[in-house]
């Protein structure tokens, strides 16, 4: 019996293997008759492996806010999976946002890829695996940091955990510059010139992916807005795409948010299980 018991004391816990599909949210629109769309969040998958008993928080971010009033919308929040907390140094997979829009010519970018998409004009630049993406122009947005995308010149909102807040920047009248999608390091918030040129500045970069020690991945960076409709769902034909979710915000005079992330996982092969947009962090108990 002892021998028995010395071996049940010594047993290890059972390993659980989690397929996960990650969407992450979309820009938002800027509201004007010649604002722009927002880009779609960026796509990723991969198998993780840990023991039985492990705890891991999700967020599942919003798409990034409307525009209001003639300015820019807010960026993406990124949808991720993070060991027991959400800090960066927790991080085991994260798909990174899209980016809100502009004016005059200049839409949001896709979130995602090893490195996020540069915005276009007075533009905001994409993160990086190391580092959040800068601002550009003689008038500077914010730069991305871990989990957070920047502001756009003149705005209080980058694209943070859950979305961009109301504005993603400019003030109306001189000058809306986009912002950042949130992702592993956040996209750039755009710029603009003195004075303000014509075009009102550019639109923010795309937050990056991280797949970290994954395996069977998949990395798929958003669609760019085009004129006024907003980048539309990356890898929407994939069987578990939740729909409605994802996608850029539409610009103009009707402009929308960006559509939300979605987070889809299964243990040892069984059935889907989707997490939603909710404003708070999820845990998945193993």
């Amino acid at each position: 019996m002892s021998g028995i018991s010395l071996m049940l004391l010594s047993a290890k816990p059972p390993i659980k293997t989690v397929d996960f599909k990650l969407w992450a949210g979309g820009g938002g629109g800027t509201a004007a008759g010649d604002g722009y769309g927002g880009g779609s969040g960026g796509f990723v998958a991969g198998t993780l492996t840990f023991a039985s008993g492990t705890t891991l928080k999700v967020v599942v971010g919003a798409g990034g806010s409307a525009g209001t009033g003639g300015k820019a919308g807010g960026g993406g929040g990124y949808c991720g999976v993070f060991l027991t907390s959400v800090s960066h140094g927790n991080a085991l997979l994260i798909a990174g946002a899209g980016s809100s829009g502009a004016r005059s010519g200049f839409p949001g970018v896709g979130g995602g890829g090893t490195t996020g998409k540069d915005g276009t004009g007075t533009k905001g630049f994409g993160g990086t695996q190391s580092a959040g993406g800068a601002s550009s122009g003689a008038n500077l947005g914010t730069a991305g940091s871990a989990l957070q995308g920047g502001a756009g010149a003149l705005g209080p909102s980058g694209g943070a955990v859950y979305g961009g807040g109301p504005d993603g920047g400019g003030d109306n009248s001189t000058a809306t510059c986009g912002s950042g999608g949130a992702g592993y390091y956040g996209g750039g918030g755009a710029g603009y010139t003195t004075p303000p040129e014509p075009n009102y500045g550019g639109s923010g970069g795309g937050g990056s992916s991280y797949l970290g020690s994954a395996t069977s991945t998949t990395n798929t960076q958003g669609n760019d807005g085009s004129g006024a409709t907003g980048g539309a769902a990356t890898n929407s034909g994939d069987a578990q795409y939740q729909s409605g979710t994802n996608s850029g915000g539409t610009g103009g005079s009707s402009n929308t948010a960006g559509g939300n992330g979605a987070c889809v996982y299964r243990v040892n092969g069984g059935s889907w299980v989707v997490l939603s947009y909710t404003g708070a962090d999820q845990t998945i108990n193993l």
